[in-house]
């Protein structure tokens, strides 16, 4: 069996008590100028800030539906059509690849101008997501969002809604209630009670403070359940639609997060569904950093699979793999080293972890196995460089 707790670097994550916590709460690069800039110069692409709902004259939000995409500048030439990706990852800077290459990080919309034909359009940001195949017509346009809420844990990458509604929520009335109780009302009534010079003060001191501390009492859970609310009303808006899985080759099948239909097994044939996921740990020395764009560029690179020493295609997100029945042993390797940089970096410990897993597999079955990686980087400050160090992997049969 794989390791468990002994394989996490509480040395370097002490507020990681277990893989599952470090996996579902990994430290986000939260940057103080998350707007959209390329990272790669030889593209034909241009970046754009994301759309606001507040109206720049009077500050006030826009309460009708907007439209979550601008138009895009760029002239495809022939045999060539425009790929628009939408960024929204509140205030950390996500970083979106086509065909495994780089193109911008941060929040914004691309622009980009491809030959015709099928791009993958990959994004990482805090965690891994399932890559998305699209099909870029000539003197056409295609459109792919990725959003983000950390907030309610929704992570999606695919064709999302392209108008969205205004969502109105009270959580901006129950936190100004608790605050106004808590720093103005509770304070004056418990200096009334306790320093009374007419009897009426104590009365009124006392009513005043037992009533701020209902409030605070009650606004508290309810500022919550409106918040949390708001928060999965938002996640509910922006739900991807299904997508057919993509065949490459003759026995390997990208399913993605949200398939249309699993593809049904050749008879006398058995299939591994490999669910590939990593946890993006960067950090920048401190929570919320301006300079973070050199790290926030990082980009991770996939993984590797091989079936009994076959090497397979393979990227983070849902596989399925179509081998013979039998025993077959399945190989997983993940590189902890950072691409995409462009300061110094240096790594230390084994630049790559590699696990293995022997299955049985019989005639129509279908074995699910998942494989859950950690990469980590910090930028030290002393020395200007980017220090990486060795990644954490494990596999295991659902």
């Amino acid at each position: 069996m794989p390791p468990t707790r002994d394989d996490l670097p509480r040395h370097r994550l002490g507020i990681y008590r277990t893989r599952e916590v470090a996996y579902l709460e990994p430290r986000p690069l939260r940057v103080g100028d998350d707007e959209m800039r390329l990272v790669n110069a030889q593209a034909a692409a241009m970046a754009r800030p994301v759309q606001s709902r507040n109206d720049s004259r009077s500050g006030l939000p826009n309460r009708g539906p907007m439209r979550t995409f601008s138009d895009p500048g760029l002239a495809p030439g022939p045999d060539e059509g425009v790929l628009s990706v939408l960024a929204d990852g509140g205030d950390t800077a996500p970083v979106v690849a086509v065909d495994g290459v780089p193109v911008s990080v941060g929040n914004g919309q691309l622009d980009l101008v491809l030959r015709a034909g099928p791009h993958t359009v990959e994004v990482q940001n805090t965690a891994t997501l399932d890559p998305v195949v699209v099909q870029v017509a000539a003197d056409g346009a295609h459109r792919v969002q990725f959003f983000e809420d950390r907030a309610s844990g929704h992570r999606v990458l695919g064709d999302l809604p392209e108008t969205i509604e205004f969502i109105p929520t009270n959580t901006g009335c129950w936190s100004l209630l608790v605050v106004t109780s808590l720093i103005c009302c509770l304070p004056a009534g418990s200096v009334m009670a306790l320093m009374p010079t007419e009897t009426w003060h104590l009365v009124s001191g006392i009513g005043i403070a037992a009533l701020a501390v209902a409030f605070i009492v009650a606004g508290v859970p309810l500022w919550r359940r409106a918040k949390a609310r708001y928060h999965l009303d938002v996640a509910a808006q922006r739900r991807s639609l299904p997508r057919e899985p993509v065949l490459y080759g003759e026995d390997a099948i990208l399913l993605g997060a949200n398939p249309t239909a699993l593809p049904p097994l050749p008879a006398g044939m058995a299939a591994i569904d490999l669910h590939l996921e990593c946890g993006r740990h960067l950090w920048a020395g401190r929570r919320k950093t301006g300079h973070g764009s050199f790290l926030s560029r990082a980009w991770t690179r996939p993984p590797r699979v091989l079936i009994d020493d076959t090497e397979r295609p393979a990227s983070r997100g849902h596989w399925r793999y179509l081998v013979p029945t039998g025993a077959q042993q399945l190989t997983v390797i993940t590189d902890g080293r950072p691409a995409n940089l462009e300061i110094p970096d240096r790594h230390t410990g084994r630049s790559e972890k590699q696990r293995d897993l022997v299955v049985e597999a019989h005639a129509g079955q279908t074995i699910q196995v998942n494989a859950e990686a950690h990469v980590y980087a910090i930028w030290r400050s002393a020395t200007g460089d980017i220090e990486s160090f060795e990644p954490r992997l494990w596999l295991e049969a659902v």
